[in-house]
This record gives structure tokens, sequence and C-alpha cells, in this order.
């Protein structure tokens, strides 16, 4: 169990609500109902930070069918959180006894999704933050979101707040080898465009076949932009911005993708940076790079090759620019134009002599 929460159990000083964000996989679901499970233990003694796991109280949790803790999500069919759903189960629940044990818990599983939707898109987060604003004292609730960034400030300011990183790529990589049959290589590559989010990497594996994003045309694009983008000629910045979005067919594996040659850019800039100091650009530890070997690692080689390190740090800040854009951008074709100018410009400068 995480550090901070033993500690508030230790010292039985919790907090009435938690955020926990990371992506999916990273573990928020499992940790809420341990920390559920440790509260709720009927044979932990007064200052134990866990729980036995052998008793009723922790066998019940365990099950899914403990009186006192209650799991919430979109309704089936749905992406959001329908206001009626937040008034009448949510908070009817946060209003009950418990029955069992000292205090109830309520589990809201992809928050985010309080505030999607059209037309009064805000209302379910209004209403959910008005039960946060008094919440009942021996009501515990505890909130999950993967992208915490679209919960209102309101709503985030009144939880205690703890990260989970994402799941090891070579790990989610194993994962989707053994459980959706990908071969290592494909799988690797989806886990670093998913970045890190077992959900996202099976939703672009999972869509249909005319929707699918082509992960091998993704990659030679993505590797082929780092390689040799400056000095190359309007018209073929165009064909590698269509190339790439047409391999990506859609925002989710384009901003993967996006976020994927901030990476690589960033590689190359740690390799400027050790080939200014004197070393040799493959002499950076494995450990700080995000691609320490194929391919992605003879890319970031040549991109670094008589490079200046801040220029190539500027080309991996824009490159996140443009992923933060794609959230409202209309046209995505448009979007990758833009950026392939945008960093032709700046890494062609430099070989050029110009300034920064």
């Amino acid at each position: 169990m995480a550090n901070c929460l033993s500690q508030a159990l230790s010292r039985g000083r919790l907090a009435q609500a938690y955020l926990f964000t990371g992506p999916e996989g990273s573990g928020k679901r499992r940790l809420a109902a341990e920390f559920a499970k440790a509260v709720l233990c009927r044979e932990a003694g007064p200052g134990v930070a866990g729980a036995c796991g052998g008793c009723a109280s922790c066998q019940a949790v365990d099950g899914g069918r403990h009186p006192d803790v209650a799991l919430f999500q979109p309704e089936k069919g749905k992406t959001a959180y329908p206001v009626r759903q937040v008034r009448e189960e949510i908070r009817r629940q946060a209003y009950l006894k418990p029955a069992l044990g000292g205090k109830r818990f309520l589990i809201v599983d992809r928050a985010e999704a309080l505030t999607q939707g059209t037309g009064g898109q805000n209302a379910s987060a209004d209403t959910l933050l008005k039960l946060l604003e008094e919440p009942p004292p021996d009501t515990i609730i505890i909130l999950l979101a993967s992208h915490p960034g679209r919960l209102p400030d309101t709503i985030r300011s009144r939880c205690q707040q703890l990260r989970f990183d994402p799941p090891d790529s070579e790990n989610l990589a194993r994962q989707l080898v053994a459980e959706d049959g990908l071969d290592r290589d494909e799988a690797l590559f989806a886990a670093h465009l998913a970045g890190g989010d077992l959900a996202v990497a099976r939703g672009l594996l999972g869509v249909r076949k005319k929707d699918k994003p082509d992960l091998r045309a993704v990659r030679e694009t993505l590797l082929e932009i780092v390689r040799s983008l400056p000095r190359r000629p309007y018209p073929e910045l165009f064909a590698l911005a269509s190339a790439l979005d047409a391999a990506a067919r859609g925002w989710p594996a384009l901003t993967g993708a996006l976020g994927l040659l901030a990476a690589l850019y960033r590689d190359a800039s740690l390799k400027a940076l050790r080939q200014e100091a004197g070393g040799e650009p493959g002499g950076v530890g494995g450990g700080v790079l995000t691609f320490p070997g194929g391919p992605e690692q003879a890319a970031t080689d040549e991109a670094a090759a008589g490079s200046d390190a801040g220029r190539l740090r500027d080309a991996a800040l824009r490159a996140l620019e443009a992923q933060e854009n794609s959230r409202r951008y209309p046209a995505r074709l448009l979007l990758l134009e833009v950026l392939l100018i945008d960093l032709e410009t700046l890494l062609s400068a430099e070989r050029l002599g110009v300034p920064s």
C-alpha cells in the first residue's frame, strides 16, 4: 500500500476524499480496494496499517460483496455519468450508515467521465462537488481518474491526490503478447504508443479493421521524420504528414504518435548533450532513454549527430505542444503539416548556423 495511506491508517487520520490518478492498468482500482479492506478489516488492531486478508470483512471486499464498499462506473452503454446516476445512486449511497464497519467507501471509477458529454456537461460534476463540500462523516470517497485534467479544479482541490506511474512498457507488452496475441515487437510499440495505458492500447488494437491504425507505418513514418526532417522541401513535409495521418487513422493513435515523436527528440537531445560533453551519443545510460535499443535508437543517434541539444529539446517540446493541441484541433492533417514545417525550420536553421 502507498506509504501516505499507510501512515494515515496508522495515525487514524483519514481524509474524506481521495483522487487516485494514473493510466489504466497502473493499479488505482486495486489500491482503492486494498485501502478499503485495511480500514474495514475486523482483525487488524488499532494503528495497524494493513488488513489481515482472511477475516469475513476482507474476504467480502475481495469478492466485491461488502455492503460498505460501493464501486461506481458510468451506466452500461454510456460514456459519461448521467446526473441522475450521481444524484440517485452515488449521493444516496454516500448518506447511508455503515452496515458492518465504521466507514463506508464510495469508489468512483473513470471520474473524468463526470464532465463528458454535450449540453450541461458539468451537471454531474457539480452534483458530486456538493457532496465533496459537505461529505457525510462516515463516508470516504475515492475518485479514480486516468485523465484528471478533465476534472474541474474545484473537485481536485477537495481531494487528497495520489499519483500512480504508468506500467512499465516491457511488462505491458508482455501482457499484450500473452492476452491479445500480438508479437513482441508490435506489442512493445503499441505499449509506447498508448503511453503505458492498457485500456488505450487495447482500444487501438480492438477497433474495426477499417479504423485500426497501421502500427508499422506509424513507426516507420516517425523514424523517417526524426532521421531526415531538416532541409526537406515542403512537398515532402506534406507527404510525411499525410502518411502519418493515414497510418494513424484517427486522433487516438495520432495523439500517441505525437507523444512518441517528443520522446524520440528527447532521446536525441540527451545524446547530443552527451556528445557536446565529449562523449559518444550512444553512451547515454539505457535507464535514461525511452528507447535504448532497436531502430528508434539508430534514428535518434542519427538525429543527434552534429545537432544542437537545445534545438532537439525544443523540437520535443513542440511535439508535446502539438499533442496538447490535438484535443481541440479540428483537422488532423493541418496540425501535422504545421508541426512538421515548424520542426523543419527549427532544425534546418541550426544546421545552417542560424542562432536560436
